[in-house]
């Protein structure tokens, strides 16, 4: 972009300089001259001097001329695959207006049936109107669109196949023709439950389902949310975007699950708590590290040079634990020992197959290898819905207390819904590996990387029936009921304190003049998992903002959502695994 920059103020330049020419030269001239100087003038300006004015202002126009076809070229050939341009192309209230100007596509779940659609248009009084039938419920997704105040969801990042006419007869017969129709694969009626699972915690929350082995997303949920109907009363929409600007953690425009907000751009990550001891236990399964027995006690566990100690939930104390203990009742001291013996290199080397940023130094940026389309353009997909890089610390600052807090999900690790669930589909998957979800169906299977053996997931997922289990932390969700397995967590995390009008609470200001806010712990429940428990068919996170305990806020909704998939025929008990899509072996790495 440096390019059009520069030419932009040579333009400017160029023009200022003329019209400061023009006005001195109207300046000098102001008086009218008498007959005797324009002679005298006349007699001054020869035939040489003429020409040399005349090839100056030639060499101009002919440098003026080359410089706008260069810029042309370069808007034309180069810059529309350029992030900013992309961006300004959306802000553009012109190509905001020409998309509006005819009848785009319905959006359908992956049922494919009108009465499940996600996006369609409803004829009321002669009047259409874009409508959008599950509201909040879906409204990250979905998005809205409006040729004055901007699109999102679905409706930005598939614009050019909901707009492209559905054949050339009907761009020809039709002033206003109608765009494709775009099959996801969400269930609509799976989206609207896990919604209202969210939503009855009164708490902000989110919820991702993904149908195996595709990593195809059924559902993906969060809460609070607003009505999409609201793009439409500018005054509303307004106050919504403040809210961004003044309370980020409180907006419904933040996407809870893909750590995303609503127009596109990041927003912010959570701790993972023990749900990424599943990550630990895999980097330990795949390198043979199993047989490790720890002491877990009242005195905790102080990492070598650090004089600080990591305990257990509430003081817990577990005894002598092994691997399969640890898991089952999610023993701190046991995975904070046990990722100190694994070392940073190479939980950062396991980090790197996930894509994962393992220093503070690195840039973080977005995830655009993430996500999977065959119908749209990535770039447009990315602009909305991709995550941000997930965060670690694995770098040589990182201290040996560094890694045993970020080995039970809390210190320097940040991460989204999204990717606890992607992680969890990598577990229940036969190949164990890192697969790209889609919000489309019927696409192949991207393989991002190879993250662990074959053999090491079933592993994997051996302990994870575990925690389902009589005696693991969310057997009481469960009670035998459903065939599941998972991982239960609990994190903590430090956040600002608002007042009652969501600004944050000023706890005391400096001698600079500097506001220092007021911040307030809370504690963040997880649960995430697959069902069932022995040929996994679905695979799943759900995270509740300050919901304590992750066996009592998060692991009911999970059971529910099983239960839910389960009723709709995602979930098969009585299957087996030569039912199941079988997965290749082959791995499609992404560049």
């Amino acid at each position: 972009m440096l390019i059009p920059k520069i030419l932009t103020l040579i333009y400017l330049f160029t023009a200022l300089l003329l019209a400061a020419l023009l006005l001195l030269a109207a300046f000098k001239h102001r008086n009218p001259q008498t007959a005797a100087a324009w002679l005298n003038d006349l007699k001054e300006l020869g035939a040489t001097a003429t020409n040399r004015w005349l090839r100056g202002l030639r060499w101009l126009l002919v440098v003026l001329m080359v410089s706008l076809l260069v810029v042309h070229g370069y808007w034309i050939f180069r810059a529309d695959h350029t992030p900013e341009f992309d961006r300004a192309k959306r802000l553009d209230a012109r190509h905001r207006r020409l998309a509006e100007s005819g009848l785009k596509g319905w959006v359908y779940d992956r049922t494919g049936k009108p009465e499940n659609a996600l996006i369609r248009y409803r004829a009321d009084a002669g009047v259409i109107t874009r409508e959008y039938p599950l509201g909040s419920a879906a409204v990250h997704l979905t998005g809205f669109s409006d040729y004055v105040l901007g699109q999102g969801g679905f409706e930005s990042a598939y614009q050019d196949l909901l707009t492209t006419p559905i054949s050339k007869l009907n761009q020809w017969q039709s002033p206003t023709p109608v765009g494709k129709d775009l099959k996801t694969s969400l269930d609509a009626n799976l989206q609207r439950e896990a919604y209202s699972l969210l939503q009855a915690t009164k708490k902000p929350a989110a919820a991702v389902v993904l149908l195996l082995p595709n990593n195809e997303v059924l559902a993906l949920a969060t809460a609070p949310s607003f009505d999409p109907q609201v793009i439409h009363n500018e005054a509303e929409w307004l106050k919504l975007s403040n809210q961004v600007e003044d309370a980020l953690p409180l907006s419904p425009l933040v996407n809870r699950a893909l750590g995303t907000l609503m127009t596109g751009g990041t927003a912010f990550y959570y701790r993972p708590g023990s749900t990424f001891k599943t990550f630990i236990a895999a980097v330990a399964i795949d390198s043979g590290v199993t047989e490790e027995v720890y002491q877990c006690t009242g005195e905790g566990f102080t990492p070598p040079g650090s004089g600080r100690e990591i305990k257990d939930y509430h003081g817990e104390v577990h005894g002598t634990v092994d691997l399969r203990k640890a898991f089952q009742v999610s023993c701190n001291q046991y995975f904070a020992r046990l990722g100190v013996k694994l070392g940073r290199e190479r939980l950062a080397n396991y980090a790197r197959r996930l894509h994962f940023s393992i220093s503070p130094d690195d840039k973080i940026r977005r995830a655009l290898d993430f996500w999977h389309t065959d119908l749209g353009s990535l770039d447009d997909l990315n602009y909305i819905f991709a995550p941000p890089i997930q965060k670690l610390d694995f770098s040589s600052k990182a201290s040996e207390y560094d890694i045993a807090l970020q080995s039970i999900g809390q210190g320097y690790a940040d991460l989204t819904v999204m990717e606890m669930a992607i992680i969890a589909a990598a577990a229940a998957s036969n190949d164990g590996a890192y697969v790209s979800p889609t919000m489309e169906t019927g696409g192949p299977r991207k393989v991002i990387n190879e993250f662990i053996k074959p053999q090491s997931a079933e592993k994997l997922r051996a302990l994870m029936r575990l925690v389902v289990a009589p005696g693991g932390t969310a057997a009481g969700a469960f009670a035998n009921r459903l065939s599941a397995a998972g991982k239960t967590g609990t994190a903590d995390r430090e956040v600002l304190k608002y007042d009652g009008n969501g600004k944050p609470m000023i706890e005391f200001t400096d001698k600079e003049g500097r506001a220092h806010y007021q911040r307030e712990g809370v504690t963040d429940g997880w649960f995430v998992g697959f069902a069932p428990a022995e040929n996994p068919q679905i695979a799943f996170a759900v995270m509740v903002e300050n919901g304590g305990q992750g066996a009592k806020s998060a692991a009911p909704i999970a059971a529910k959502l099983i239960e839910k998939a389960q009723s709709l025929g995602y979930v098969r008990s009585n299957a087996n695994s030569s039912n199941l899509p079988q997965v290749k072996k082959k791995v499609q790495r992404t560049k």
